[in-house]
């Protein structure tokens, strides 16, 4: 998938699945001062604890600490730390904190709808090989 984004900026994703060897998830910002480079051990970042690197110009990315105020927000899930339960928890701890407080610092329903709309154009726009505003 090839687009704009609301801010001008262009995006290129390419999604695959399956591969033998290599990286299960890499997701790579490059932009005008540098790269964040995000990955995981599966295709599943949302369940898969995420590595993220960043580098300004030209340089490698190296790997980032996680701030301790994200890692320890929620005590009763440090112990799960490093496991795959361990983001679930706290995308769940977040959802109900973003409930009781009236914020919205995590994804909700709404977006899920926006992303399954934005799918929706993206498989209309390869079905008939015409570009899409989703």
């Amino acid at each position: 998938m090839i687009g704009t984004l609301t801010s001008g900026a262009i995006a290129s994703v390419h999604v695959r699945e399956a591969v033998a060897g290599g990286i299960g998830f890499l997701w790579e910002i490059n932009g005008t001062d540098g790269t964040l480079r995000i990955t995981a051990d599966a295709a599943l970042p949302e369940i898969f604890p995420l590595r993220v690197a960043g580098a300004r110009g030209r340089g490698e990315p190296v790997e980032l600490p996680v701030p301790a105020t994200l890692t320890q927000k929620w005590p009763a899930l440090v112990s799960l730390e490093g496991a795959p339960a361990y983001n679930v928890g706290r995308a769940y701890a977040a959802f109900a904190e973003d409930i009781d407080n009236g914020t919205h610092t995590v994804p909700d329903f709404a977006d899920a709808v926006r992303r399954h709309e934005v799918l929706a154009a993206i498989e209309k726009s390869a079905a008939s090989g015409e570009r899409m505003t989703a």
